[in-house]
């Protein structure tokens, strides 16, 4: 799907590059999909580098989730190719990277780039194998048949190849899938008992024909499991089928039919070529016409009534003569040595059938369908006068195996454990158990004595939350240690936690009723988990972003400023990255209403340059000359700020906010029209009178220079882009030298989402920015040849 999306964003995002070269878009997701790759590298090293010291069960869940993230990666790279987006020579550049030998490297660690290469090739090699790319892909799987005989590596890894493998050798179709056993209903324990005992006749059907008393040949009973291919199939006819084959030899009977139609078995031959068995492959149409099928069984029927003499006496082996000779008292040999296919008088097979037992479906036959018999059908035989009718042969007691059937699966039942409403109870138990006893380490073993299957810790974790949030704070303290020590001792995985965690957040607003100030007692327990190193800060604020919960998290960030003090909870939470207007409402998204929340919350400290920009423009507006403009920011402002991203950004905002007001966005400007020339040109006077301003805290600093590019595209943003304002800022920087060309570039380049409005303002300037591009490249050619 996310393929399939980059697919329509190829064709259809606006491109910002040259036209003769790649769109814009699918250059960023190159060079995006060339960074994962060689991550994944860089990764694998880091890990095999650790190979000689013992991982944690931290570092364990880290290389299994990178583990995880590498395999997706190289999916989504290999659906790209699937679709065209990437080329082919790139793809093969990763299957050749991905099969390469390194010496220093033992063979058992390349059990993951094998993984990735299954994988790849799973996806787009049938892309990928075309005739003339034949050669390379001969050599691919020349090199992943030695590795899968190759025992240093883990047999998954081993069997991962085969199946690559034998995907090619199928001409890339896949094999399918197997379906997940699940109850079974009473018709498919009956069918599992008729496919036990292997063979069986089926009882008589009042919509088939009637079936005649006469002699039965042994093998008759097959019949019934195999539907002709305008019938309904079992999925089992392989099993059966394969033991028909007797193969070639003295004594071996065989399948060919004679002049009457009939095979030398004394089976009618029907329309499956004399009744031999064939793969599925060589079956041909299933979809055959019935009505002319119908009338060749007639023909065939008719004929076997005619013959029937013919064919006992003269045209079968003596083994069967034998055996028709004895069709009413039956034996299992003969006195000439001749051994009977008929099973011993003792067998179980012989006991009579129950009437009405074996279900309808096993007979492969359904309404219309009841003419069609199978691939070795029956011939119906006249019942010789004067003879009692020959008993069914080759059953089983069905009644027995249905008892026996039932029986295993009450005991399978007996032996399935708790149900999930069981255990999440005994978990509640518990929990209830340590408010009462405030016994921690005891809770502890009983949650370890309890062996709470892995799939239910996220919702065991949520029934320990949701009792947590109706105690006193206290035992919500107690609660969060439970959980912290349940973590730490690697009976609760770290995501499964957080996985519970977001359950809870997720009915939050439906338990206000209940408890009044939850997101109070919610902000205590996560504060615990927070500062005790249990779940990170930043992985809290994800699912609170958009202003869900709010003020959860200011909330939170009170919690941990009680718990850890100031100068913990600011590296905390710079260390986080987390940007805090995202968390705010939509309405209250500002850096004003945010100041003003962290004032009322004593929070303040976690942005001290929060309230810089209004201070900034209150000291610009007492007095707009550059002199006192720096020397206020001089005297208020700590060295320290100087170089911080937050007081470059309301440096550029406030400048740039004044010079434009002063000219070019003045009161009853038309910001839908280019300003005139006059107007433009004091804006340039302007921003040159401030140059030494910004040079003062810009110059030789790369990094500065690109927030005060981005800090102007949010000013261009929150005005809708005044026409002409962008580029004629972008020019004006460059050439009073305040932004260098790198800086330009690298903000080109730079695919940070932090700041909205960036693909509008690159489609205004992308012209520009390709001229710059190539002065620069022209310049460093005019270097070197000089």
């Amino acid at each position: 799907m996310y393929a399939q999306l980059c697919k329509r964003l190829s064709e259809e995002a606006p491109n910002f590059d040259p036209p003769d070269g790649p769109c814009t878009f699918n250059r960023l997701l190159l060079s995006k999909c060339q960074d994962e790759f060689e991550r994944r590298r860089r990764a694998s090293e880091i890990w095999d580098g650790s190979e000689g010291s013992a991982l944690s069960a931290e570092q364990e869940e880290e290389r299994a989730a990178a583990k995880r993230k590498m395999v997706g990666n190289l999916r989504f790279i290999g659906e790209l190719g699937k679709l065209e987006i990437i080329h082919e020579s790139i793809l093969h550049r990763c299957i050749q990277q991905l099969l390469e030998k390194r010496r220093s490297r033992p063979m058992v660690d390349l059990a993951e780039d094998l993984e990735c290469l299954c994988q790849i090739m799973k996806t787009c090699g049938k892309v990928l194998d075309k005739p003339k790319a034949k050669n390379l892909m001969d050599q691919y799987f020349e090199r992943m048949y030695q590795l899968s005989s190759n025992m240093e590596l883990l047999s998954r890894v081993r069997f991962m190849l085969q199946d690559v493998l034998d995907l090619r050798a199928a001409n890339w179709v896949p094999r399918k899938v197997a379906q997940v056993d699940g109850p079974r209903t009473i018709r498919q324990v009956r069918e599992e008992a008729a496919h036990d005992l292997g063979v069986y006749i089926p009882p008589p059907s009042s919509h088939g024909p009637p079936r005649s008393s006469g002699p039965i040949s042994p093998l008759a009973g097959v019949s019934s499991f195999f539907p002709q291919p305008g019938g309904n199939r079992t999925g089992m006819e392989d099993v059966f089928m394969g033991a028909v084959t007797l193969g070639t030899g003295p004594g071996v009977i065989s399948s060919q039919p004679d002049k009457y139609g009939y095979d030398s078995n004394g089976f009618g031959g029907g329309v499956s070529g004399g009744g031999s068995y064939r793969p599925r492959q060589q079956q041909g149409n299933k979809h055959f016409n019935n009505q002319n099928y119908n009338r060749q069984q007639q023909n065939n029927q008719y004929n076997q009534q005619q013959n029937y003499s013919n064919i006992a006496n003269k045209d079968l082996p003596p083994r069967f003569k034998k055996m028709f000779s004895h069709s009413s008292g039956g034996g299992s040999s003969s006195s000439d040595g001749e051994v009977s296919l008929r099973p011993a008088a003792s067998s179980m097979m012989l006991k009579p059938k129950t009437p009405g037992v074996l279900p309808q479906s096993a007979l492969g036959q359904q309404g219309n369908d009841h003419h069609i018999h199978s691939s070795l059908p029956l011939a119906p035989q006249p019942q010789p006068p004067n003879q009692k009718p020959t008993p069914p042969l080759m059953h089983k007691d069905p009644p027995i195996l249905i008892k026996q059937a039932s029986m295993e699966k009450s005991k399978a039942n007996r032996n399935k454990g708790p149900s999930r409403e069981e255990w999440l109870r005994r978990v509640k138990n518990l929990s209830e158990q340590l408010m009462k006893e405030q016994s921690l380490d005891d809770t502890v073993e009983s949650y370890r004595s309890l062996k709470l299957p892995e799939r239910l810790t996220a919702e065991a974790a949520q029934v320990i939350i949701n009792l947590l949030l109706t105690q006193e704070e206290s035992n919500r303290e107690l609660g969060s240690q439970l959980l912290e020590r349940l973590r730490s001792e690697g009976l609760m995985n770290v995501d499964r936690l957080f996985d519970g965690v977001k359950q809870v957040l997720g009915r939050l607003d439906d338990l206000v009723t209940d408890v009044p100030r939850v997101k109070s007692h919610m902000a205590g327990i996560l504060g615990h988990l927070i500062a005790s190193g249990t779940l990170p800060l930043a992985d809290v604020a994800e699912p609170l972003e958009g202003g869900q919960h709010f003020p959860l998290f200011l909330l939170i960030l009170q919690t941990l400023h009680k718990l850890l003090g100031k100068s913990n909870l600011t590296q905390t939470f710079n260390e986080s990255k987390v940007n805090l207007l995202n968390l705010l409402p939509e309405s209250d998204r500002t850096k004003e209403k945010l100041a003003d929340l962290l004032e009322d919350r004593e929070l303040s400290f976690l942005f001290p340059l929060l309230r810089i920009q209004s201070d900034l423009w209150r000291a610009l507006i007492a007095d707009p000359t550059p002199h006192a403009f720096y020397k206020y920011i001089k005297d208020t402002l700590d060295p320290e700020h100087h170089t911080a991203p937050g007081f470059i950004n309301a440096l550029m905002t406030v400048l740039v906010k004044y010079i434009v007001q002063e000219t070019t966005l003045a009161a009853g400007a038309d910001p839908t029209t280019i300003p005139e020339k006059m107007v433009t040109e004091r804006e340039q006077e302007l921003l040159a009178k401030f140059k030494p301003v910004l040079q003062a805290f810009l110059h030789d600093h790369l990094p500065l220079q690109v927030t005060a590019i981005y800090a102007l595209q949010v000013f261009t943003y929150t005005n809708n882009f005044p026409k002409g304002m962008l580029l004629r800022w972008f020019v004006n920087l460059y050439d009073l030298e305040i932004v260098e060309e790198d800086a330009f570039l690298t903000w080109k380049e730079d695919l940070s989402q932090d700041y909205p409005g960036k693909g509008k303002a690159l489609f205004q300037v992308n012209q520009w920015l390709t001229w710059l591009q190539e002065t620069e490249e022209d310049d460093e050619e005019d270097e070197g040849d000089a």
